[in-house]
């Protein structure tokens, strides 16, 4: 068989030099950046504003009647987004109870956040300021307004470098030790628990001990890449 993934892997002397490879092709959002962006979601989430997920159609949402909950159902997700347009239309998130509004190209209020707390534009075509990355979302629960929006949970991956934290955990074991790797580097940096002021990271989704451990050394190492300051912050710091 051949694997694409083999030949990547065999450009490098041993696996921990691609995983610190991979690593260092991703860049993270300053701490402090990420308090204040989840302090203003904390705060809609208190007063009752919709924040964006991910359109799914496995059960996870419910519209609020008068006596009871329904489940959606939406014949396509353009249905779905243009109903939570509707500031009348009140779609709830099932497990949290927070009202959602459904994200109009699955990654569209991820660029609106980083362009808002970076001054960076990804993906935004000609007035790109950050290109050949891609957002990624470091645990995959893009239908739970915990997860979809908080800077915490995503970071730009190198396109050449992207395609891996798509792939199964199985698919390969040094996958499932890079995804744990970038999750355990997500830990040490923000302690999302505290910031959120709640359990949204549970035991299950805790790398182990041993990867706390790599991610805390290849932070104390400065080999995690930070997101530049735009030349919007730029020019507000020489002010």
């Amino acid at each position: 068989m051949l694997d694409g993934l083999k030949a990547f892997k065999n450009l490098f002397p041993t696996d921990d030099a691609f995983i610190e490879h991979v690593i260092q092709s991703i860049y993270f959002f300053e701490p402090n950046i990420v308090q204040h962006q989840v302090e203003a979601m904390l705060k809609d989430i208190h007063e009752g504003e919709a924040i964006p997920v991910r359109y799914t159609s496995n059960g996870a949402f419910y519209i609020q009647r008068k006596v009871n909950k329904i489940t959606p159902t939406f014949n396509s997700k353009g249905e779905a987004v243009k109903f939570t347009t509707n500031d009348q239309n009140f779609v709830h998130h099932r497990e949290t109870e927070i009202r959602v509004k459904f994200d109009k190209d699955g990654n569209y209020a991820p660029k609106q956040t980083i362009r808002d707390y970076t001054g960076h534009w990804v993906s935004g075509g000609a007035s790109s300021t950050i290109v050949n990355y891609v957002i990624a979302h470091i645990w995959n629960k893009t239908d739970n307004p915990l997860y979809f929006s908080p800077l915490w949970n995503y970071c730009l991956i190198a396109y050449h470098c992207a395609y891996l934290t798509d792939k199964k955990d199985d698919s390969d074991s040094i996958i499932k030790r890079i995804k744990d790797l970038i999750k355990a580097i997500s830990l040490e940096l923000y302690h999302p628990n505290d910031i959120m002021e709640s359990a949204v990271i549970t035991v299950e989704d805790v790398p182990t001990q041993e990867t706390a451990r790599e991610a805390r050394q290849l932070i104390q190492e400065k080999k995690i890449h930070f997101v530049p300051k735009s030349e919007r912050d730029r020019k507000n710091i020489d002010k």
